[in-house]
């Protein structure tokens, strides 16, 4: 005899997908459970097919086995497979032998079974995760494993009995056990893969969808015993047979691929048991074209209502996907931190959120109900207004943030970061604008900059302050002798003739005498004043030397020795001259106040520039102070940390902030008691070499100087 048998999931039985990890060990409970059910609902299969023999030559018109043990293999794990089959053979021979079938038949069957079963298991595995059947590609999967599993199991069972001494199985015979096999895989392997995992089932718990389902279920039943498993339908037309179509496409339309599975299962069933039982519109008593017939009629019926549940839960899925999208965009749109808006063309405002509104000064309802604002390049303003506007006439997605400034309604002026992408809306090209308002950040970055600027001259005034003494005698120096040679001048001029040539000679020392003093009270005034940053090209061999010569009266008081080294052919710097005479004006005099504190009677400085590492200009300023501890070290820059009794702190702090503002760095070496060196390290302006300093500007070796 002809039959197959597959293992079914059970209705109430847990049963692992093939996307379930193959590495960890299934729980043998769960297994034992898995295969229990199949080796129940197997058995009734066999029954079932059993009691829908048709003869002779006696073959089933519906073999549920290999279905239901095609749908447990696919759900499974690879690693129960061995005992899901192992299982379901003693069931199948115990069902066969309760029938009387012969032993060759029952192994025949049994072969064919199980190939059907593999095959089909293996096809929708291979299609994973085609189990839920909720896409086309799924159904397609399905349909393939649904002919090729029959095709070979009906090829193993006509091989079998042939090689046990059996004559060749007849066309028609092989046709009608093709079919049935088919039939039972189409009716309810999708039952098994569907409602394991229920997706797709659409039941909402009111009273309305109940009230549904049962007239679903009710009608369909009805129509179903009607026209398949009834006296009366025999001699009824043949249009009778379209009854049952409205109830399925009704349960794919409303429930998805899980209920229109079970759907058709019932009316395979009914059809079948009614051909098999001479009821119906198909008297299948025997194995002739009646028989055929209904597997044909159930074939053609399932394909295309699997396909359509496929389609509407494919399409259902894309508007799902379709309507998430929507909504997550609106709440980007909406709730999002910067102000969106979309405008058609370039500037013409068709939607913007509440931050776009508000930004530009306009009401939150200014766009409800048809309402409209005013073009969007009406607000610009400012330099970068141009480009701007470039970008809303340019064509392509334009992903860079342009920094302009807008004016709204009311006349207020924003610093905003403006973006801009190209999109098709209902086909028409669009921009999506996005504005970042930096408007508070701009002007807390002004005001810092405003107070470090402050703060820089605060200290700047103080550290000339600190020796106004020293300032004094150095701008005394130049007028007492300017004082001087007039007076000599006065007496050669009283002579008689005057001494014109020694007079010459003292306007002109007079001359030189008032140019030091200029020169003084020049570079005074440009540390004293408080104006904008002025970023040149700076010798820094020249802008230290200068330093040096300001405060040598410094030395001087403090009993200080100096020596400079500066480099005849440094690179220029780019900086900003005021500041950088601040910077090294600083660790002059905190070297020369550490010297003098220390109470050592050797107090040398030394400076020097010099070509740095990757093409940086350094300074260096040494001491041979007391040093400073690893601990002190660690927080010499810390803004309010200080070693002097009247210190705040902040002169190493500003220091360093200006080397950082200069693209530079500045580091401090020490050790204690024995002095400390501060580097400055400032980017080079051009690889270009300078020329040769004059003589008096940058001797070629190192020149000492003691100053007592």
């Amino acid at each position: 005899m002809e039959h197959r048998a597959t293992a079914p999931a059970h209705a109430g039985q847990e049963v692992v997908p093939p996307s379930a990890r193959e590495g960890a060990a299934p729980p043998l409970p769960r297994m034992g459970w898995a295969i229990a059910a199949l080796a129940i609902a197997y058995y009734g299969g066999s029954r079932l097919g059993l009691a829908l023999v048709v003869g002779p030559p006696h073959v089933s018109l519906f073999w549920p086995p290999a279905a239901l043990l095609m749908g447990a293999l696919a759900l499974v794990p690879l690693r129960w497979w061995w005992a899901m089959l192992a299982a379901t053979a003693p069931i199948h021979v115990l069902a066969q032998v309760e029938a009387g079938v012969q032993a060759a038949q029952i192994l025949s069957c049994l072969l064919a079974t199980t190939t059907d079963a593999v095959i089909g298991a293996s096809i929708l595995r291979w299609a994973a995760p085609v189990h839920e059947l909720v896409s086309v590609r799924a159904v397609l999967a399905f349909c393939v494993a649904a002919v090729a599993g029959p095709f070979a199991a009906s090829m193993v069972d006509m091989g079998v009995m042939h090689l046990l001494g059996g004559p060749l199985m007849p066309a028609k015979v092989w046709q009608l056990r093709f079919f049935a096999e088919m039939v039972a895989i189409l009716a309810f392997t999708p039952v098994i893969l569907t409602w394991s995992h229920m997706r797709g089932l659409r039941l909402r718990p009111d009273s309305g969808t109940v009230l549904e389902l049962g007239a679903l279920i009710a009608g369909l039943f009805a129509v179903s015993v009607l026209v398949f498993d009834s006296l009366l339908a025999g001699s009824a037309s043949p249009s009778l047979l379209y009854l049952p179509m409205p109830f399925l496409m009704w349960a794919a339309l409303r429930f998805g691929p899980p209920l229109t599975s079970a759907s058709y299962a019932l009316v395979a069933f009914l059809a079948i048991w009614g051909a098999a039982h001479g009821r119906g519109p198909f008297l299948a008593e025997s194995y002739g074209p009646e028989a055929l017939q209904v597997q044909l009629f159930l074939v053609m019926l399932a394909v295309p209502l699997l396909l359509l549940s496929a389609v509407i839960e494919e399409r259902r899925d894309a508007e799902r996907r379709l309507q998430a999208s929507q909504e997550l965009f609106s709440v980007a749109f909406r709730e999002g931190p910067g102000a969106v808006a979309i405008t058609r063309g370039a500037w013409e405002v068709v939607e913007a959120n509440e931050r776009w509104l508000a930004l530009l000064g306009y009401p939150p309802d200014a766009l409800a109900r048809g309402g409209r604002v005013a073009s969007f390049d009406t607000h610009l303003e400012g330099p970068n207004a141009h480009a701007l506007l470039e970008m809303g006439r340019a064509g392509g997605p334009k992903g860079q943030a342009i920094e302009m400034a807008l004016r709204d309604c009311l006349g207020n002026l924003h610093t905003v970061l403006a973006s801009a992408s190209d999109v098709q809306v209902r086909g028409r090209s669009c921009k999506i604008w996005i504005l970042r308002d930096i408007t508070a950040q701009r002007q807390a970055e002004a005001d810092a900059q405003d107070q470090r600027r402050q703060l820089t001259h605060l200290t700047r005034v103080a550290s000339l302050t600190d020796f106004s003494s020293t300032i004094a005698h150095e701008l005394n120096q130049p007028l007492t002798a300017i004082l001087s040679n007039a007076q000599a001048a006065l007496r050669f001029l009283a002579q008689d003739p005057p001494q014109v040539s020694e007079i010459r000679t003292i306007l002109g020392e007079i001359a030189d005498a008032d140019k030091r003093a200029g020169l003084l009270i020049h570079h005074l005034r440009l540390l004293l004043k408080k104006g904008e940053e002025e970023f040149v090209q700076l010798d820094l061999s020249r802008l230290v030397e200068e330093v040096l010569n300001l405060v040598r009266g410094e030395f001087l008081v403090r009993n200080v020795q100096l020596r400079s080294s500066f480099s005849p052919d440094l690179a220029q710097v780019t900086g900003d001259r005021v500041q950088l005479q601040q910077l090294v004006l600083n660790l002059v005099i905190n070297a020369c106040e550490a010297m003098q504190a220390s109470g050592k009677a050797e107090r040398m400085l030394t400076v020097t520039t010099m070509h740095g590492s990757n093409r940086s200009v350094d300074v260096l300023v040494s001491d041979t102070g007391p040093g400073l501890s690893s601990q002190l070290m660690a927080r010499v820059f810390e803004p309010f940390f200080t070693t002097k009794p009247n210190g705040l702190g902040l002169g190493l702090s500003i220091c360093r902030k200006i080397a950082t503002a200069h693209g530079g760095s500045l580091t401090a070496e020490s050790r204690d008691g024995q002095g400390t060196t501060f580097r400055i390290s400032l980017p080079a302006a051009a690889p270009a070499r300078m020329a040769p300093r004059a003589a008096s500007a940058a001797p070629a070796q190192a020149s000492a100087a003691t100053l007592n």
